[in-house]
């Protein structure tokens, strides 16, 4: 996409991310001084124009940056769970999540800002790029091969209850939660900060019905 950035040695395009990365992260997209960055990074204001041609192509390019970087590693830490329960794969798969975002809490803060609160002046494009994430990301494809919904092949169902209607239960209801969360901390510069535990509790309670019923024995 910017094919001037893209010819620098890797070592540069990186330095040049991680300022970026944690000045926007710092200070927002409005607040955030290029001069701060072209000097830290040791370049000039034109050169950086130069790769980028703006502020908000660079913002742009930030935040895309910032989400293949935790898509990534997330995907890294769930291919390393070895639990072979369904549930348990779930419940690891969010602790997997929630170990990434603590690693990379810049780029966790850029995205879930940039998410609950986009800068007006780039908000058509991030509605834009979030749904081309989620089109490469949250395909039936992608969600077995993350969830892994052949696992429940081996438990013990109900008559009349499939495995492909259990997996389409708790994909349905972690997407739930998660846009639940979303909408309550909306518009927070920190949405889920402190949300975690709450989250992770839900889960566990919902799961625990979807495994066991609601009815009392």
């Amino acid at each position: 996409m910017y094919p001037a950035f893209a010819k620098l040695p890797e070592e540069k395009q990186e330095l040049i991310m991680t300022i970026c990365i944690e000045e926007f992260a710092s200070n927002g997209y409005t607040n955030t001084s290029t001069d701060t960055i072209t000097a830290r990074a040791g370049i000039s204001k034109g050169i950086l124009f130069h790769y980028f041609k703006s502020k908000k192509n660079l913002y742009l390019a930030v935040v895309h940056h910032a989400m293949e970087v935790l898509i990534e590693k997330s995907l890294q830490a769930v291919d390393a769970i070895e639990t072979t329960d369904f549930f348990d794969r779930i419940k690891e798969i969010v602790l997997a999540k929630q170990r990434v975002t603590l690693q990379y809490h810049q780029e966790t803060e850029i995205t879930q800002r940039v998410i609950s609160h986009p800068p007006k002046a780039v908000e058509a494009e991030i509605e834009k790029l979030i749904a081309d994430f989620q089109s490469r990301f949250t395909t039936p494809k992608m969600l077995e091969m993350i969830y892994k919904g052949d696992l429940l092949k081996t438990v013990p169902l109900r008559e009349g209850i499939t495995p492909e209607k259990v997996f389409s239960l708790v994909t349905l209801t972690l997407n739930a939660l998660s846009m639940k969360y979303l909408q309550l901390h909306k518009g927070q510069p920190h949405p889920f900060i402190g949300a975690e535990e709450k989250l992770m509790k839900e889960i566990d309670d919902y799961l625990d019905m979807i495994k066991y019923g609601v009815y009392r024995a």
